[in-house]
C-alpha cells in the first residue's frame, strides 16, 4: 500500500515538473515609458504627453502656425512670458494667464481676466505697424475663446495718427464684440493714392457661441482691394476698398501714419482665451483649421545591438491606444550587419504588436511607428511604450572531457560532443605555451585547426619531444559564427619512443 501511494505521489511530482516552463532566455528593450523615448533618433509632426505611469506618451503635434519670411506676429500663448515668434514686435505689457486646459494648440492657451489688462506689443523696425508703412496684402487670424460675449469687449486694438495738411488726423484699428458677433473697425486706416484716407467696418452674421473655441480670419487682397472676414473659414462679410462701388477704381491700401508708433493691444477688457495670433504679410487661402494635420507622423528608433548574429527576434509588444478611427501603423528592420550610421540597408515590415515573429533573426533591430490622425483630424492615437522581446543565439557551450595520446610526432586528441542544435563544428587550437595558442608547422596546418563535425583528431607533423599545449572550441552555424569559450587545456609531448 505504502510502495503505491509513493508511486502515485511521483507520478505526480514528474507530472508537474513536465508543466513547468522550459527555461528561456528572453530579453526586453523598452523603448517610451521609464526612459521617455530617449532612443528615438528622429521624430516628425510629433510631440509628446503626460501619459500612463507618470512618464510621457506619444502623440500628433497640434497644427501650429509656423513662422516664415511672411510673418509679421505670431504668439501662440505657450510659455510665460509670451513672446512674438517673428521677432518684429517687443512684449511692454504681459499680464494675462496660461491654461494647459483651455488651449487649441500647443502646451496652452492664453486667458484674459476681462480688467484693463492684456498684452500690449510695441512695433520693432520692419513691423507693419511701425510709423510710416504702406501695405499690401495682409491677413489677421487667431482662435477666440470667450467666456462672456459682453458688448464692447476689445479683442484687438491699435491707434495711431498721419499728419496732413489739416493737421494731425487719427487711424485706428479695433476688432470688438458687438450683438455677440465680432466687429471690424478700420478708422482712417486706408489711404488712396490721391492720399484720402478712409474708413471701413465688418461685421460677422453668425452669432457666437461662449466657452467654444472658432477661427476668425481677415484678409485682404491688394490686386482689386477685396476685404474679407470668415468664421471656421467660411465667409461672414467682405468689402472692397475702392472710391467707386464695385472692385475697380482707385484701391484704397492700409496704411500706418508717419507719426505713428503706437502700441498694438491684446484683450485688454476681454474674457476668454486667444490661441495662435497670426499676422501675415500676404492673403492667406488654405488655414489649417484642424487641430492635426491631415498626414501621419512618424518617429524612428536607433539601431539596437542584441551582441549576437542569428539574435530571435521573437515579438515587439505596444500599450497604446487608437480613440476614434485613429490609426497606429508599426514597423521593425532585423539584420546580422550594420554598415550606414544610424540605418539598417533592409527594408521596413510592418508587424502587428504582440504576435510573435517567424524566422526573424538578425543582430541588429531598428523600430519605428507611424501616427495618424482620426477622419475629423481633432484626435489623436497615444503610444505609452514599445518593448522588443529577443532570445539571443548564445554561443555554443565549451567541449568537454578533452584528452589525448601522444605519439610519434603527432598526438590525438579526444573530445565530448557538445549537445546543442546549431553546433556545427570544432576548432583544435596549439601551441607550446600554456594559454598561448600560436602553434604552427603540423600537417593540419596553423592553429586553429578546423576539425569539421567530429570528436576526435589526430595532430601530425608535430616536433619530437617538445610539449605541446591543446584546447578545443565549439562553434555553431551561424554566419559569422559564434565561438564557445576554450575548452579545459591539456598537454602533450610526442616522442619517438612511441610507435
Amino acid at each position: 500500500m505504502k510502495k503505491g501511494m509513493k508511486l502515485r505521489a511521483l507520478l505526480i511530482v514528474f507530472s508537474l515538473f513536465l508543466l513547468v516552463p522550459a527555461f528561456t532566455l528572453e530579453r526586453t528593450i523598452t523603448l517610451g515609458r521609464g526612459d521617455n523615448w530617449q532612443d528615438l533618433i528622429s521624430r516628425e509632426y510629433l510631440d509628446y504627453k503626460s501619459g500612463r505611469w507618470g512618464s510621457l506618451d506619444l502623440v500628433l503635434d497640434d497644427f501650429e502656425y509656423q513662422s516664415s519670411d511672411k510673418t509679421d506676429l505670431l504668439l501662440h500663448f505657450d510659455l510665460y512670458p509670451v513672446a512674438d515668434a517673428a521677432g518684429f514686435y517687443s512684449i511692454k505689457e504681459n499680464n494675462i494667464i496660461f491654461s494647459e486646459e483651455v488651449k487649441r494648440y500647443g502646451r496652452a492657451g492664453g486667458g484674459f481676466t476681462g480688467r484693463d489688462q492684456g498684452i500690449s506689443l510695441s512695433p520693432l523696425e520692419g513691423a507693419l505697424f511701425k510709423g510710416g508703412n504702406i501695405w499690401d496684402d495682409f491677413t489677421i487670424e487667431f482662435w477666440l475663446y470667450p467666456m462672456m460675449l459682453n458688448d464692447g469687449e476689445i479683442i484687438i486694438s491699435w491707434e495711431g495718427f498721419e499728419w496732413g495738411a489739416s493737421g494731425r488726423r487719427p487711424q485706428s484699428m479695433r476688432v470688438a464684440v458687438c450683438s455677440r458677433k465680432l466687429h471690424w473697425e478700420f478708422d482712417n486706416f486706408f489711404i488712396s493714392a490721391g492720399r484720402k484716407l478712409f474708413s471701413y467696418n465688418l461685421s460677422g452674421i453668425t452669432p457666437l457661441l461662449p466657452k467654444t473655441w472658432h477661427h476668425h480670419l481677415l484678409r485682404f487682397n491688394s490686386s482689386d482691394g477685396m476685404v474679407e472676414y470668415l468664421v471656421d473659414g467660411i465667409p461672414e462679410a467682405v468689402l472692397y476698398t475702392t472710391e467707386k462701388e464695385g472692385n475697380r477704381g482707385d484701391i484704397a491700401l492700409p496704411h500706418i501714419g508717419r507719426g505713428s508708433n503706437g502700441l498694438f493691444t491684446i484683450g485688454k477688457n476681454f474674457t476668454g482665451f486667444l490661441d495662435e495670433l497670426r499676422i501675415s504679410r500676404e492673403f492667406v487661402k488654405n488655414t489649417g483649421l484642424t487641430r492635426y494635420r491631415p498626414f501621419s507622423g512618424r518617429a524612428e528608433s536607433r539601431v539596437f545591438d542584441l551582441e549576437y548574429t542569428g539574435t530571435r527576434i521573437k515579438r515587439i509588444e505596444s500599450i497604446f491606444q487608437k480613440p476614434g478611427n485613429s490609426a497606429i501603423n508599426f514597423y521593425y528592420k532585423a539584420s546580422d550587419y550594420f554598415e550606414r550610421q544610424n540605418r539598417l540597408e533592409t527594408p521596413w515590415q510592418q508587424f502587428e504588436p504582440g504576435s510573435e515573429l517567424t524566422g526573424v533573426r538578425g543582430r541588429y533591430i531598428q523600430v519605428m511607428v507611424e501616427l495618424f490622425p482620426d477622419g475629423s483630424k481633432e484626435v489623436t492615437p497615444e503610444v505609452s511604450d514599445i518593448r522588443l522581446i529577443y532570445e539571443p543565439d548564445l554561443p555554443p557551450a565549451p567541449p568537454t572531457e578533452l584528452h589525448g595520446v601522444a605519439g610519434n610526432g603527432n598526438a590525438t586528441l579526444y573530445w565530448k560532443s557538445v549537445y546543442e542544435e546549431d553546433v556545427s563544428g570544432y576548432l583544435v587550437y596549439y601551441g607550446d605555451s600554456p594559454g598561448h595558442y600560436l602553434g604552427e608547422g603540423s600537417d593540419q596546418g596553423e592553429s586553429p585547426i578546423d576539425a569539421g563535425d567530429v570528436t576526435q583528431l589526430e595532430i601530425t607533423g608535430l616536433e619530437n619531444n617538445r610539449l605541446y599545449y591543446f584546447t578545443v572550441v565549439a562553434y555553431d552555424s551561424t554566419e559569422p559564427p559564434h565561438r564557445s569559450l576554450f575548452s579545459q587545456e591539456i598537454s602533450l609531448r610526442p616522442s619517438w619512443l612511441y610507435k
